[in-house]
């Protein structure tokens, strides 16, 4: 118990860094540059993440339970990994391009393209914290968040005090990505000497092959997940101005700082589900219902902490130009309780290795998420778009609610006990 405490803790550091000084890093530019440039910042980043997401092809959570499976038995596992994230990182980065050709103004070409210089290196980055969270390094995921942190910060103060634009804010990102794959692989290789040994499955001919067949649910449900998540931004950006988009950015940040404690609550018991479903699953499933039940009481506590403090919060941060975005963030809070439900049964999904399910649940989430955000966001601008998002959460969590109980569901473990015993 107290190495699972550890491990959420440093785990929720590694997951709360990040955001915490992207977070000021946006508090800067909404104050020093406007609304305007806020805007342009947050969609390129968004479209940038995305295709992040889509180079790390799912790689931290396959890595972390082949690792934790294992016993931490997988030297060879981590070269596979960085093959796989080059591959997939060359496909990213070709999308990305293609995306910022047919839909970015030109104007914002030379930005886009320090951003592209970020997707192979967060490919690898991803294979990293596999590794680290396989072998219960926690901490180590903490120090490589704070390092990437800390030079973007430093990289955005200086480029906003010398009165530089997107372009050195988007070279600033990638900087402290370069940074972080350089840290991590250092971390790593520390890591593999104490806990990992040298031999292992993935020595085997084949390995590659074998990791990629996995890999391609896990690559797919990953990056829908990301794009889930982030084409709200990117539709408000293509049907909005660019000051709405920087009103919906503020709000869409305050919602997504609040996800770290489950995000990084999940981290850390993730390993741990994964190890439990191969033990038992009526324990299995316990674990699932308890830890559903704690996101879902946690988040409902922090919405209306949220929900409540919400107008006085923009003004403190972002000043009162930015009041526009209060009723969009009493929306988003209203997702937390549904966003823990969520989460908990995805990642039970995944340890449970029901991907090709999980992969169409969140293909069907996605569309149905897009297809709301098209018909809501020019109607009712900015708001449309967290309803949208409310909606196709509570579709997600209903999809994976009925997964679960006809693959754990007391009459489902029944009858495989009975099964068993006739065997």
């Amino acid at each position: 118990m107290a190495s699972l405490v550890a491990n959420g803790l440093a785990t929720l550091a590694a997951r709360l860094l990040v955001p915490v000084f992207s977070f000021a890093i946006g508090i800067a530019v909404a104050r020093l540059g406007g609304s305007a440039l806020l805007g342009q910042y947050v969609e390129l980043v968004a479209i940038a993440l995305v295709a992040q997401t889509l180079a790390g092809a799912g790689l931290p959570p396959l890595v972390t339970r082949e690792v934790a499976a294992r016993g931490g038995h997988a030297g060879a596992l981590l070269p596979v990994a960085y093959r796989l994230g080059l591959a997939s990182g060359a496909l990213a980065s070709l999308l990305f391009a293609l995306y910022v050709a047919l839909v970015v103004p030109a104007a914002q070409w030379s930005a886009a393209a320090w951003l592209a210089l970020s997707i192979v290196p967060s490919a690898w980055i991803g294979a990293q914290e596999g590794v680290l969270m396989g072998v219960q390094r926690h901490p180590r995921l903490a120090a490589v968040a704070c390092a990437e942190g800390a030079v973007k910060l430093a990289a955005a103060g200086i480029v906003l005090a010398s009165g530089g634009g997107l372009v050195g804010l988007c070279a600033g990102v990638t900087l402290g990505r370069v940074v972080a794959l350089v840290l991590g692989h250092r971390l790593v290789r520390s890591a593999r000497a104490e806990a990992v040994s040298d031999g292992g499955a993935a020595d085997a001919p084949g390995a590659f092959s074998a990791l990629a067949r996995e890999l391609v649910p896990f690559a797919a449900t990953v990056t829908l997940a990301m794009l889930y998540f982030r084409q709200d931004v990117m539709v408000v950006g293509a049907l909005r101005s660019e000051g709405e988009t920087g009103l919906y950015g503020v709000a869409a940040t305050l919602y997504a700082m609040t996800l770290l404690l489950p995000n990084a609550a999940m981290a850390a018991i993730y390993p741990r589900l994964a190890a439990a479903f191969v033990l038992s699953p009526a324990g299995f499933r316990a674990a699932t219902l308890r830890t559903t039940g704690l996101l879902v009481g946690a988040g409902a506590a922090v919405a209306l902490v949220l929900v409540l403090v919400a107008a006085p919060l923009v003004r403190l941060l972002y000043g009162p130009a930015f009041e526009g975005a209060v009723p969009v963030l009493r929306l988003l809070a209203a997702l937390l309780p549904l966003h823990g439900a969520n989460a908990a049964l995805g990642q039970a999904m995944q340890a449970a290795r029901l991907q090709r399910a999980m992969l169409a649940m969140t293909a069907v989430t996605v569309v149905a998420n897009l297809a709301a955000l098209l018909v809501l966001v020019p109607r009712y601008g900015i708001e449309g778009a967290a309803v949208a998002l409310l909606a196709s959460t509570l579709l997600a969590i209903g999809i994976q609610a009925v997964i679960f109980q006809r693959q754990f569901g007391r009459r489902a473990l029944a009858a495989a006990d009975a099964s068993g015993a006739q065997a």
